[in-house]
């Protein structure tokens, strides 16, 4: 099949494995009034046994033989409800042969299982690329059964023979049946692709997309459109849309998609600016602002967030960012040690734990305590550089002269001396050693 074919027959197939549930059928309005022939069963002694086995393989995701079990159950007791199941099963494993063999072979008119059997039915003539048969199967389906999903089938085998403008007119009777995720995006695909109708496939995108709950398929169907027509303005409204509404919605996973598209999108301050603008203060701008190295604000949200959420890892990254901007580091030491204790009442972070360590040992306060911190943050990081480096200090400072100089060599030994803080205590502790 050409590709663009396959294009358009992707979402009929996306929607109808999942209008084919594996357990149960649904029977919709009309079927409830239609009186269907009773077909006469044949008595099957083990009927109940695999009936039972059929469910257990269900249960444990062994779906292929699950549906050779209902096979058995249909030819011996001649249900059609069994060959149902088998039919769909089959179907959502591809074996199209199989299923147009069994349907040829046993379907019979105006039974309660007509609609699925021939619904089946076509898409594996579809599947298997034999349009002509398959077309006439999908226009008796419609004909008895009218809904949306019958619609989308008789629509994509349209479109695979390149039939255009029937199926979008199959598709927008689908559309007065259920105006769903995938006829949506056949129907546009149709009107933006095919039928010159770009503008009017932009406009019934964006006004089904709140309609969605901003499904995020419509969302990047819309997004490729407009990528198509080089509107970046365009793009950048719709993230910026579909990050306010995903916010909102406290939808985790679509947000975090969306902000990945528009790092794509946008400069980093435009982000900031953004964000800002829509008093959106979180972990995302809290990060923009890192990179952009506006310390001062980073701080300043810092302080927000901990505030509004009590995550000592906010307090955290206060402190380090408070002793980093002081000018005067020996007047901030009460506040940041301060900090550092609160913190680490509840937290076992070896980052924190090395920072406090550091200051401790660096500037003479408590120099034990500082190494039994650092030892703990060591216990969970042995190979980290930086809690290497507190240690040896740590020891040069207690006139360990021996352990400082080992564990600073092997530090040297991996990095260098090119950090100058390294090199500096490097020297120190060579000559504490002679």
């Amino acid at each position: 099949m050409p590709s663009y074919k396959r294009y358009l027959v992707y979402f009929f197939i996306i929607s109808f494995f999942a209008s084919c549930s594996l357990k149960e059928q649904t029977i919709n309005e009309e079927k409830k009034v239609k009186e269907f022939i009773q077909v006469e069963s044949k008595p099957f002694d083990f009927e109940d046994y695999y009936v039972m086995y059929a469910l257990e393989m269900e249960n444990i995701r062994m779906y292929e033989t699950a549906g050779d079990i209902y096979l058995k159950l249909f030819e011996n007791t001649n249900k059609y409800e069994y060959l149902a199941q088998y039919t769909t099963i089959a179907t959502q494993f591809q074996d199209y042969e199989a299923v147009k063999e069994q349907i040829e072979k046993y379907l019979l008119p105006n039974i309660k299982e007509e609609e699925l059997l021939i619904r089946l039915y076509g898409f594996a003539l579809l599947r298997l690329e034999d349009y002509d048969k398959a077309l006439e199967e999908a226009l008796k389906l419609t004909n008895l059964y009218k809904s949306s999903i019958n619609y989308e089938l008789l629509g994509a085998i349209y479109a695979s023979k390149g039939e255009f403008n029937n199926s979008y007119s199959a598709l927008q009777e689908a559309l007065k049946y259920e105006a769903s995720v995938t006829v949506m995006q056949t129907i546009t695909s149709l009107e933006f692709f095919n039928l010159n109708k770009k503008e009017e496939a932009i406009k019934n995108l964006k006004d089904y997309l709140p309609k969605s709950e901003y499904n995020l398929n419509i969302a990047l169907q819309l997004l490729a459109f407009y990528d198509s027509l080089g509107q970046k303005d365009n793009i950048k409204n719709l993230l910026k849309d579909m990050f306010l509404y995903y916010k909102n919605s406290e939808d985790a996973l679509q947000l975090n998609k969306t902000v990945g598209f528009m790092f794509q999108n946008f400069e980093v301050n435009e982000l900031i600016l953004f964000l800002e603008q829509n008093n959106i203060e979180d972990d995302l701008l809290l990060e923009l602002y890192k990179r952009t190295n506006q310390i001062q604000k980073a701080y300043e949200l810092l302080d927000k967030l901990y505030k509004s959420s009590s995550n000592i890892d906010y307090l955290g990254q206060q402190a380090i960012i408070e002793f980093e901007l002081a000018e005067d580091k020996k007047s901030s030491l009460n506040s940041v040690i301060k900090k550092f204790d609160t913190i680490l009442e509840t937290s076992t972070n070896p980052i924190y734990q090395n920072y406090l360590a550091y200051l401790l040992i660096d500037y003479d306060i408590d120099i034990n305590k500082g190494l039994i911190l650092v030892k703990k943050a060591l216990e969970q990081d042995p190979t980290n550089i930086a809690f290497i480096d507190t240690l040896a200090w740590g020891e040069y400072k207690i006139k360990n002269c021996k352990e400082a100089f080992k564990n600073m060599k092997q530090i040297v030994d991996e990095i260098g001396l090119e950090d100058e803080e390294i090199k500096f205590h490097w020297e120190k502790i060579k000559e504490c050693k002679k």
